[in-house]
């Protein structure tokens, strides 16, 4: 099988945060750009760039930021019957900046499309490994203070060599040497359900958790969710210093009620590290229809809430998502009329 590797380095260099976990000014990528460590910019631009590839059809695994792996063979009749059309079509759709090539395993792949020139040397393992930094560099270092300074010296030492110095992690890096790897792990596309609201400068209190409010009256609100329930969220934020923030969430059990979103979100938003110029909520994965979630309810309550929830669908199917809107308070002690409330999508319930 041939395997398809796409990098972007600048987004690998952006997802790496400083040692305090924020953002880290004056760093260099790769190509020597200087820029600020932002891993959740990283993050949205690697789904974009993933979401482009499957747009052409490719099966996609991304596992790390700035970089995706696709099976070229099942794309060949569609593009003209070449590789090279398979490769072209991507390019196309990532954008030329993207960096491209294939190979016969993952790390083949990679090797070709980061450059790196033969001899290759060890070191091109360095995030290839899966595991924390410290324990790949421990390996290399000891790698090369034995003398063995490139992958071809290392795949040419025997098993029981490497397991007795270098103990599983070293016996990895010899599969992967010698192109054994696990298959693909493609993920399985989704619709992009996201929102992302604008702060006035010193947002916090009160008003952080009205805006938490809206963005997930507005995430529900979102046609591609299609009435389906959420698994899991992420809450990111665009840090007033520069950079940014975020945290994944997950639900327990799938849900698409206002009150449990905002009452597992809320509690996250104290975990901010600074004033925020903007709240971005993503979901991920979707669940079942939320018509197929089982509701405990006092009384004649729930019927009541299925009739509501119906027509609140029937509505905004033929008017559209605005078509149902609420007032959600934000400032009534503010001097700005315009701060006093917003209108916010009416929550399907």
């Amino acid at each position: 099988m041939e395997i398809a590797c796409v990098i972007d380095k600048r987004l690998a260099s952006l997802s790496r945060p400083g040692r305090g976990g924020g953002p880290r000014p004056g760093r260099f990528d790769a190509d020597g750009v200087a820029g600020v460590a932002d891993p959740v910019a990283a993050a949205e631009a690697t789904e974009a760039m993933v979401r482009a590839l499957e747009r052409i059809g490719a099966a996609v695994e991304s596992e790390q930021p700035g970089e995706a792996f696709f099976a070229v063979d099942g794309l060949q009749a569609l593009y003209g019957g070449t590789s090279a059309a398979v490769l072209a079509a991507a390019q196309r759709a990532v954008g030329e900046e993207r960096r491209l090539a294939t190979g016969s395993t993952r790390l083949a792949a990679y090797l070709l499309a980061d450059g790196w020139a033969r001899p290759v040397p060890v070191a091109a393992l360095r995030t290839r490994l899966g595991v924390p930094d410290r324990e790949v560099d421990e390996l290399i270092e000891a790698l090369e203070r034995l003398g063995i300074e490139t992958l071809r010296a290392f795949a040419q030492l025997s098993v029981d060599q490497v397991s007795d110095r270098f103990g599983p992690l070293g016996l990895r890096a010899l599969r992967l040497c010698h192109g054994e790897e696990e298959p693909l792990r493609p993920r399985t596309p989704q619709a992009q359900v996201v929102e992302e609201i604008e702060l006035p400068e010193g947002t916090a209190g009160r008003q952080l958790d009205r805006a938490l409010e809206l963005l997930v009256d507005r995430l529900l609100a979102v046609p591609q969710r299609q009435g389906r329930t959420l698994l899991g969220l992420r809450l990111g934020a665009v840090l007033a210093s520069g950079g940014s923030w975020s945290v994944e969430q997950g639900l327990g059990r799938p849900s698409a009620s206002p009150r449990v979103l905002r009452n597992v979100l809320a509690p996250r938003l104290e975990e901010l590290p600074g004033p925020a110029t903007a709240l971005r909520l993503r979901a991920v994965g979707l669940g079942p229809p939320a018509r197929d979630q089982l509701e405990l309810a006092v009384g004649g309550a729930e019927p009541r809430r299925r009739r509501l929830r119906a027509a609140v669908r029937e509505v905004r199917a033929a008017q559209g998502a605005e078509a149902l809107l609420k007032i959600l308070p934000v400032d009534d002690a503010s001097r700005v009329p315009e701060r006093w409330a917003l209108l916010t999508p009416y929550p399907e319930l």
